[in-house]
């Protein structure tokens, strides 16, 4: 369940692969494929947009492994489609952003996807949830059915889909935190202690943007678009971690 997006020319080119929200429980992969495609297509990068199975017909384990299945996939198909396997920078809205962050924290879900852990490159989370996951359950989302419905009572189970909990390496080298600053402070609140983790324990680039202005799902709307600050933090972020891309025509 992938949609591919790429330039028309013959160059070899990084893969940024899009994680869709929905609170794990709804959501597709088609809410990636507004303006985003093209902007980064012309950007010189191919976009997957990637769908996964949801909760409660399976677990967010579950989910996790579908998305490492993805990546496999791409790395599999590179050569034919003119991707670069080992440029590979992970894309997550919402609850997306905790399935990203997992698989870049945890190296079990690429390893049993048979894909060696460096080719993540980076994690963009946009307004990203449950990067804590015990932490925000606490907070009060466990009273929320999307957050009930993914981890449930269980702290063990929690801790263990729980991105902070994983921080150390192997940790993806490169992140940016995008968050809803004028909506959305709990997520700036736990972006930061997350940054502030893999800082400290992991000894990664870990920068950490509240973008004004905007909502949780605008963020994600308006990527892509002319002018949207948010796009352009991303093509400066991206072409500091990946280095240069040929220039698409």
């Amino acid at each position: 369940m992938i949609d591919l997006y790429r330039p028309k020319d013959k160059a070899v080119v990084p893969i940024l692969l899009f994680v869709h929200g929905g609170g794990w429980s709804a959501g597709s992969r088609k809410m990636g494929e507004g303006g985003q495609p093209a902007h980064f297509a012309n950007e010189g990068y191919a976009w997957a947009s990637a769908g996964y199975r949801l909760v409660p017909q399976v677990a967010v384990d579950d989910q996790a492994a579908d998305l490492a299945s993805a990546i496999a996939w791409l790395v599999k198909n590179a050569r034919h489609y003119r991707l670069d396997p080992q440029r590979i920078v992970l894309i997550g809205h919402s609850s997306g952003a905790q399935l990203a962050a997992l698989i870049a924290t945890d190296p079990a879900y690429l390893k049993a996807a048979g894909v060696a852990f460096d080719a993540i490159k980076a994690v963009i989370s946009l307004d990203g949830a449950g990067l804590d996951v015990p932490g925000i359950m606490a907070a009060g989302a466990a009273g929320s059915p999307f957050y009930k419905g993914a981890f449930g009572d269980n702290y063990t189970r929690q801790q263990r889909l729980s991105p902070q909990e994983h921080i150390g390496p192997p940790d993806a080298p490169h992140w940016l935190l995008v968050f809803d600053a004028g909506h959305n402070p709990s997520a700036g609140r736990f972006a930061t202690a997350f940054a502030q983790g893999a800082l400290r324990v992991g000894n990664v680039d870990a920068r950490v943007l509240p973008i004004e202005n905007t909502t949780h799902m605008r963020l994600l709307e308006e990527l892509g678009k002319e002018g949207d600050k948010t796009t352009q933090a991303v093509d400066a972020f991206l072409k500091e971690v990946l280095g240069s891309v040929p220039s698409v025509p």
